[in-house]
Formats: C-alpha cells, structure tokens, sequence
C-alpha cells in the first residue's frame, strides 16, 4: 500500500530544489547541453519554473486522494525532457515518463492508470500523440509548436507551447515531503499490465546524496546523459550531476554508436551507461587504447559488468575510476557498489564484477525460500532493506505486500536475483530466480511476452528466453510456440503493436515437443540449450 503519511518534515524534499539553489549561487555555470543548445542553472530554473506555473493552471490539478499530482513526459533523450523533469518536479508533482519506442496501446495503458493532470512532451513525443492517445490525455498538454494542435478539435484538452511560456522568474521550488511520491517507473509485469514502481522523495533524494558522495562529483565535472527518462538511471545521471553543480551533456539516441566521439567533443569526466554499451562501442572497435583520457569517473550499472568489458574500458579510459552499481528501479537506481580494483574482484566461477556491498543508508542479506538468512558462500535470493525501497507498486497492494515482505521485523524488498555473499562481506548476483531478465539493460518479464503470445498466436504452449548473450548480457529474445503451424512475421508484426520494441522476441520458432521441467513447467534452460546447440548444428 502506498504511504501517505503527510508529516511535515523542515527540509524540502524537492528533486528540483538542488538547481533552485545552484541558479542563485553560480547562475551562469553550464548546467545541460544538447545538440548545440547549451543552457545555464538561471536558464533552466527560469523555465523549470514557468513549466510549474503552467502545470499547476491545470484543471485537474488537485486531486482528492491526498496525493500530489501526476504528470506525464511523453519524450526522448533531449534538452525538452529535462526541463518536463525538472518543471514538473518544481511544481511539487510526481511525474512519470512514457517511453517513446512503447506502442499505443501501452501509452494508453499508462495513461488510464495514472490519471494525470498534464502531459509534457518533447518534438519527438508529440509526433505519438494520435487521436486515441489524445482522447486520453489529461486536460493540460505542453508541446513544442502547440499551433499544431490549437487548429484541431481535441474536445476539452488546452494545449501550451513549451517555447512559449510566459516567463515567471525564479520561483521557490513547492514544499515537498520526504513520503510524497517523486515519480512512478513502468516495467514489465507478469500479467500483461506494466507494473509501476512508486519512489518517495525522500528515498531519492536520499540517493542522490549518496551518489555525489561516493563519486566525488565536482563543479567543473562534466557527465554524459546515455538513458531515456523511462530507465531509472537517468535520475542519476541528471541529479547526481546537478548536486554537484556540474554539467549534462546529453547524448542523442542518433549518436548512440558514435559515444567516444561525443565523449571526446564534449571534454567528458564522468561517464555512466549499461555495459553492452562499451560491449557495442569495443565490437566496432571505437575503444583505442588512452582514447578517452579526459574520464576521471566511470558508472556502470543495470546488467552484469564482465571481464572484458572492464579490460577494454580500461584501456581506453586509463586514468577514470570506475563504479560498478546494483540496483533495481524497486530500490531506486542503485543501492549496492563496487569499486573496480586490481586485482578484479570477480564472482568465484565467474567473469562477472562483483555488485560489492550496499551504500550508507541500504541493507542487503541473502535469504532463502522462507526468508530465512542463509550462511556465506551459499545462494539465494537478494533481498534489500533501508531508506531507498519504494513505496510500492502503483495501485497493486497485493503484488506491494508479496515482494516487499515484513521480515525480522523489517520491511525487505525480494529482488528475485540469485546471489550469494563472500566470506569478505561482498555480494555477487548470479542470475534471475523468476523469470525477469535484464536485454541489453532493459528489464523485461517473460511471462508478460507469453501473455501476449497466447492471445495472439491461440497456443496453449509458449515460452520466450533470453538469447544471444555477449560479455554476459543477454542480447535478444527468442520466443517457442508448441506449434509448428505458425505464421512467424505476422505474430512478430501483432507483437509490434502490443508490447516495446525491446520486448519483442528477436525470433519466433515453432516446436511440436516444448520441453518440460520435472515441475511441469517449460524448461527455459533446455530452450536456451537447443539455441546453443542449434548455433553449432545450423539446424534451426
């Protein structure tokens, strides 16, 4: 159940109120930059401000639930979703980002859910909104080129240019606190419906705090901005760096491939991103040896960081540090870290890092399937405690009371990851449990992917796994139908409609004996062990 506990407490909890405070100390500093526009702390508190002032004008503003307001971000990686981030925060509402490469029906989904009080987008994000997603739009929306909008008939929505917002100074950012959602993040659920994980205030701001702490972020630092909104490491890369006061460079989705050579135009201390990216970034060989000098700082978090990844990272940022973070979105952002050090503190068995020890402020123990504490050296599953656990899963009490049990008379978080602590006190993730798994740093439930295949397809048996893997992270998915009758573009094509593009299955292969586990359950393992096998064979 969602807290909604409403002490007033004497600190203001506003993910925004960092900027506020750097806009009136250092107002000229560089604060974000993107495909060549470049704005100031004052820039952006000025028109973080004016996106408050515009949102709160909503008519559906107040809300009778006690909770502040939901607005929705409907963008891509640009200067535009930062500023719908940070207006949305000033105004003291929990926003919560649509992914752009989601289908219609999910937005749709989110937005029946959420019922939101205004939706911002970015240029990219207003080419998404059709008819039937305007249908559901709350009453206020704020697009770039609103005239667009203005000359058609969208019943009672009131629309508002983004560019064009009348001015307001720098207004104090809205009391928020420490129990009032910040923001909401969708993943993938088991029953086809996207889960939203809720963070408090003051869980995030209790981890931004952290973070700047443990990497030592500066002024003069200058961080790159590598995930969309709707991945929960952009609240790191965004608010650990405006802690600081230093600068985000953020990297187009266009100019994914060609990141060492923004890295190197834009002078980069501090990079963060998923590890297949360096994975991607080496395999076009665009990592020579001393090739990013200038990176005192590396972050590396949302999949299994490998041997090789580290190797080739090393070699091309010699004199950079680097961090490599646990955590799920259910804990915000990170909550485990480990320093990469010589010699690599690698899992036993395993070219994997090791995800390290929690942060000030967590908790972490390895449980088994009672809850009970299991010794070192033994696996089971993580679980997480402390300051950082959400505060559940949005308008789902049920799945909130089984997955964020009261145990020993604390509440844990059960991650679902297979781990085991050393006997020096480091814990090290060795896979899923269930059958969540993480495809190129995007963490997905397979059985939401089976839900669609059996609606689409009519098959009783299905089953998806993750594959290929490369330097440890899963690549791709594969989806099994127990039926050789199968037209497999057209059920890739229906997929396409339902679920994100990272969702759907690479490859659809039809099977008339799907093996079973001696639970009675489709073994994933063999499917995955028939892929490998028929790699070598070429027979499927």
């Amino acid at each position: 159940m969602l807290s909604q506990n409403k002490t007033k407490l004497p600190i203001n909890y506003n993910l925004s109120y960092s900027v506020y405070i750097h806009s009136l100390s250092r107002p000229d500093s560089l604060a974000v930059a993107c495909e060549g526009q470049e704005l100031s702390y004052e820039q952006i508190a000025r028109r973080a401000s004016a996106i408050a002032a515009c949102v709160r004008r909503s008519s559906a503003w107040f809300r009778k639930d006690g909770l502040p307001p939901r607005v929705g971000i409907l963008a891509s990686r640009s200067i535009d979703a930062c500023l719908a981030v940070l207006g949305s925060s000033w105004a003291g509402a929990t926003y919560v980002p649509i992914g752009l490469k989601l289908p219609e029906e999910r937005v749709l989904t989110i937005l029946s859910l959420c019922n939101l009080s205004a939706l911002i987008t970015d240029a990219k994000g207003a080419k998404l909104l059709t008819k039937r997603v305007l249908s559901a739009c709350p009453p206020l929306v704020i697009v770039p080129d609103a005239e667009q909008f203005k000359v058609q008939d969208h019943g009672e929505v009131e629309f508002h240019d983004i560019d064009l917002l009348p001015a307001t100074g720098r207004n104090y950012p809205a009391e928020v606190d420490a129990n009032d959602p910040a923001y909401i993040i969708f993943t993938s659920g088991t029953t086809g419906i996207p889960k939203g994980v809720t963070i408090s205030s003051g869980s995030i701001r209790h981890y931004v705090d952290m973070a700047a702490s443990i990497l030592n972020l500066r002024p003069s630092d200058r961080a790159i901005e590598t995930c969309e909104l709707s991945f929960d490491v952009s609240l790191n890369n965004m608010f650990s760096t405006w802690h600081a006061g230093a600068s985000l460079h953020v990297l187009p989705a266009a100019r994914v491939m060609s990141a060492v050579k923004f890295a190197r135009e834009n002078r980069l201390t501090v990079w963060s991103s998923v590890p297949s990216l360096v994975g991607m970034l080496n395999q076009i060989k665009a990592l020579s040896p001393n090739v990013l000098p200038g990176l005192r700082v590396t972050v590396f978090g949302g999949e299994q960081l490998s041997k090789s990844v580290v190797t080739a990272w090393q070699s091309a940022a010699p004199n950079s540090v680097i961090e490599n973070f646990y955590g799920p979105t259910e804990v915000t952002v990170y909550c485990l870290t480990q320093r990469v050090l010589h010699p690599l503190p690698l899992t036993p068995g395993r070219d994997f890092v090791s995800i390290g020890t929690p942060i000030p402020g967590s908790e972490a123990a390895i449980v088994g399937p009672d809850g009970e504490l299991v010794p070192a050296g033994v696996a089971g599953e993580l679980a997480i405690a402390g300051a950082q656990l959400s505060m559940g899963y949005f308008k789902d009490p049920e799945l909130t009371e089984k997955r964020f049990p009261m145990l020993r008379g604390k509440r844990w978080y059960l991650t679902g990851d297979l781990a085991m602590q050393d006997s020096s006190g480091k814990f090290h993730c060795l896979g899923r449990i269930d059958n969540q798994v993480k495809v190129l740093g995007h963490r997905i439930e397979l059985e939401e992917i089976d839900t669609h295949l059996r609606n689409v397809t009519n098959a009783n048996i299905v089953a998806t796994v993750a594959y290929p893997f490369a330097d440890g992270a899963a690549q791709g998915l594969v989806a099994f139908i127990g039926s050789l009758l199968i037209d497999t573009q057209q059920i890739i094509t229906t997929l396409q409609t339902r679920l994100p593009a990272y969702m759907v299955p690479n490859r659809i292969i039809g099977l008339d004996n799907i093996p079973f586990n001696q639970s009675g359950k489709v073994d994933r393992k063999a499917l995955q062990q028939l892929l490998k096998d028929s790699l070598n064979e070429a027979t499927i």
